[in-house]
C-alpha cells in the first residue's frame, strides 16, 4: 500500500488559522522534526510533518532507485490537498528546493500555500552554486564518505562539532540514500522565481557547511524575501540548540500574513 507517514501535532490553544507544513531535505524523514514540531505547537500552530516516499516510516517503492523529485512534488501536492486549509509550507534543504518548484509552478496546478518558509533552502540555482563556490580546506567533505553518510562526515556537514555522539549516530542511523534521478533531475529542473506569488521567508543558518550564508543572501534577493541568520547554527536547524530562534521567526513571519 502507498501510504506516506504523516504526523499531525495539535496546540493546547491554537493561536494561527493557518497549518504549518513541515518538509525534510535530502536523506531525513519526518522524524527530523519531533522536537521543532512540540515547539511550534507550543507556540499556538497546528503543526504537520511528512515523509517522501522511501524515508522515514513512508513506503518504499519497489523500484525506488527510479524515483525522481517530481515523485517527491506529487507527494508534497496530495499532503497539501488533504489539509483542511492553505498551510504555511517550511521546506529544509533541499525539501526547500521543492517548495521552490511548488510555488513557482513547476508542478503545475496546485492547492495553494499561505506562505513559505524557506530554512537553509537549496539555491535556485544549485548547480551554479556548487560550481562556483569556494570551501576552505577545514570544511572540505569526501563525496564518498558523505554518500555512506559517515557519522563524522555528517556531523562536520550537517551539525556542530559539540554535538552529542549518541545523538548523531541516532540521527545518522535514519538517514537513506537518495535515489540518483533526484540529483540528476534537479541540475535541470529549476524554479521560476518571477512565478511566484507566495509570500517567502528565508531562515538561514551562520554555520552552514551546506548552503552558506551568500547562497541564502541571493535566494532572499531573488524572491524578495526578507533573509534572517541564526548566527551559530549549522545546517540542521531543527535539531541545532538555536533552534527556538527559527521557530520565533517563523511565529513573526505567520503573524503578518494576510489573514
Amino acid at each position: 500500500m502507498n501510504t506516506l507517514e504523516h504526523i499531525c501535532i495539535q496546540p493546547e490553544v491554537q493561536r494561527y488559522a493557518s497549518p504549518l507544513l513541515l518538509l525534510h531535505g535530502a536523506w531525513h524523514g519526518a522524524w527530523c522534526w519531533h522536537e521543532a514540531m512540540r515547539d511550534l505547537a507550543a507556540r499556538g500552530f497546528v503543526v504537520h510533518a511528512f515523509s517522501t516516499r522511501g524515508h522515514g516510516a513512508s513506503h518504499r517503492p519497489r523500484r525506488h532507485w527510479l524515483t525522481t523529485a517530481s515523485d517527491y512534488g506529487r507527494d508534497l501536492i496530495n499532503v497539501v490537498r488533504a489539509l483542511p486549509a492553505p498551510p504555511i509550507l517550511v521546506g529544509h534543504s533541499s525539501g526547500g528546493y521543492l517548495a521552490q518548484l511548488y510555488m513557482t509552478g513547476r508542478f503545475g496546478p496546485v492547492p495553494p500555500l499561505a506562505g513559505v518558509v524557506l530554512l537553509c533552502s537549496s539555491p535556485v540555482d544549485s548547480v551554479r552554486y556548487f560550481l562556483t563556490r569556494t570551501t576552505p580546506p577545514e570544511a572540505q567533505i569526501d563525496p564518498r564518505a558523505m554518500l555512506r553518510r559517515e557519522p563524522e562526515t555528517m556531523r562536520k556537514l550537517l551539525f556542530r562539532p559539540e554535538i552529542d555522539p549518541e545523538a548523531l549516530h541516532g540521527y545518522v542511523a535514519q538517514m537513506v540514500a537518495e535515489p540518483p534521478l533526484v540529483t540528476m533531475q534537479s541540475m535541470v529542473l529549476r524554479p521560476r522565481p518571477a512565478r511566484n506569488a507566495t509570500p517567502v521567508v528565508v531562515i538561514a543558518a551562520g554555520r552552514d557547511m551546506v548552503f552558506g550564508l551568500e547562497a541564502q543572501q541571493v535566494t532572499a534577493a531573488t524572491y524578495r524575501a526578507e533573509l534572517i541568520v541564526v548566527p551559530e547554527a549549522a545546517h540542521d536547524l531543527m535539531l541545532d540548540p538555536d533552534w527556538p530562534q527559527a521557530a520565533a521567526a517563523i511565529e513573526r513571519f505567520a503573524q503578518m500574513l494576510p489573514s
